[in-house]
């Protein structure tokens, strides 16, 4: 019988789909899942469904799946992350061989990637971080793939990957070599934290549709569906106008029967936790992550409603400058976010020497991930031109299309704050553009402060940079 090309320990959703799409495109696949309470059955049904006439092989022992593998051994482990990973790993080992190739799939944490890494380099199995993204449908269809790995691995990958993946705005594999180390899941953990903003901010329109221009979810609908064909094109419009248009079984808009708390993985606060830990700028992805926080905290948040009432303050003849300018805050925040993300993935990949190309990145997220939007066009352009640029505002392309919509976001965050519609993600997105073009902030009198009450010295505008001072602020302080 002929060895398998490659295995996958794990069936659930995205495991199953990714087995699916890697034998429909001329592979022989072995197949294994862990008999953990609940799952006993996913070997089974999945052989049942899809075995028959399919170069599919299922096993439900370790040593015979490895065993049915050709060498050098190739395995995508897609099980939850953190210590099933582990777990997974200390199973396969004493069946593995040098050259042999773990790749884990999963929603991992860069820091639990890079240990591994380092740990299987010991016993010479090559370990591969990648970030995988797109859901059910792209793990079937067409996922964007980021791996993390050295350019030798990845050679004896890519043409198992490249052809299973969604492809970019220009024909391209989204399935570009990341960087070294931790940088595939990384950079996975920086789409997360994004889609997290995304999310919000187009929430945040749709509450200020609702609540100050008192739109129906009809009218609401056509609007995104009309963003949806110009700069604001992308995945999460597209799929917010149909959400918008579902009616319950009454007739009702179904999205007005589910509970307001917003559930989450943790990816999106590991991003915030980065960006705290490496003192980058992350308060937009911050913010989006406490509104999850702050949405699950319904009965607190019902308790001190008291007489407050929704109130409409947009007549309907005032409604289209209204959503012209919610238009305009809403690519503004998102092209903020976007800077954001990608200074954290420049950053840490200067620091920790993984060598992330930012430009391939922009264009891995092109297609198959839950990001892809037509904005990533001129973030690849504005990297590709950009000479080495660090931050996405120092790039000409880019800033210049701030300007003809910065008016119009002023304009919304001044009405949100007015009508009492909460709009975390957009007042720190633009907060944090004014902070970011301010060439001086308010920090001199908060070190000036420090200082005083802790003696932590400070520096002085008309000395270099690294001369410290202190000052005897008062008697108190002598």
């Amino acid at each position: 019988m002929k060895d398998s090309d490659i295995g996958i320990c794990g069936l659930g959703v995205m495991g199953k789909n990714l087995a699916l799409n890697l034998e429909e495109k001329g592979n022989t696949v072995s197949v294994y899942n862990r008999t953990a309470e609940g799952e006993e059955h996913l070997l089974s049904d999945f052989m049942k469904s899809h075995g028959s006439g399919k170069a599919l092989k299922g096993f439900d022992s370790i040593p015979e799946f490895v065993a049915s593998l050709g060498k050098p051994r190739k395995i995508l482990i897609m099980v939850k992350a953190g210590s099933p990973v582990d777990s997974v790993i200390t199973e396969l080992l004493p069946h593995l061989d040098s050259g042999d190739i773990l790749i884990d799939g999963g929603n991992s944490n860069f820091s639990d990637t890079e240990r591994r890494s380092v740990e299987l380099a010991k016993k010479k199995i090559d370990f591969v971080g990648m970030g995988i993204s797109g859901g059910e449908e792209g793990a079937r269809y067409g996922p964007s793939l980021m791996p993390g790995t050295t350019p030798k691995t990845w050679s004896k990958l890519k043409d198992f990957f490249e052809p299973i993946a969604a492809r970019s705005f220009t024909g391209n594999p989204c399935a570009s070599l990341t960087g070294s180390g931790g940088a595939g899941h990384f950079v996975k953990m920086v789409h997360n934290g994004i889609e997290y903003a995304d999310m919000q901010l187009i929430a945040e329109a749709y509450q200020l549709m609702m609540n100050a221009a008192g739109m129906s979810h009809d009218e609401m609908a056509a609007q995104f569906r009309l963003w949806n064909e110009g700069a604001l094109s992308s995945y999460l419009i597209e799929i917010t106008a149909d959400i918008l248009t579902r009616l319950d079984e009454d007739g009702e808009p179904l999205v007005e029967k589910i509970l307001d708390s917003a559930g989450q993985k943790g990816t999106g606060k590991w991003t915030a936790i980065t960006a705290l830990e490496a003192g980058l700028p992350g308060a937009i992805i911050t913010e989006s992550v406490f509104a999850r926080f702050i949405s699950a905290q319904k009965e607190l948040r019902v308790g001190l409603r008291g007489d407050r009432e929704a109130r409409q303050s947009i007549k309907s003849a005032d409604r289209k400058s209204f959503i012209d300018d919610l238009g305009d805050a809403l690519l503004a925040s998102r092209m903020m976010v976007h800077a954001e993300g990608f200074f954290m993935i420049t950053e840490m990949s200067e620091d920790r020497k993984w060598g992330i190309n930012p430009s391939l990145v922009a264009e891995s997220w092109q297609g198959g991930c839950i990001i892809r939007s037509e904005l990533l066009k001129s973030i690849v352009s504005a990297f590709e031109n950009g000479q080495g640029i660090q931050h996405l505002m120092e790039s000409p392309l880019y800033m210049n299309r701030f300007r003809p919509v910065e008016a119009g976001w002023r304009q919304m965050v001044a009405h949100a704050a007015s009508a009492a519609v909460p709009a975390p993600a957009m007042m720190s997105a633009l907060a944090e553009y004014d902070s970011l073009r301010s060439p001086r902030l308010p920090a001199n009198l908060i070190q000036a402060q420090r200082d005083y009450f802790g003696a932590h010295k400070y520096e002085r505008i008309d000395h270099p940079r690294g001369t410290f001072f202190h000052t005897q602020w008062s008697e108190y302080n002598e």
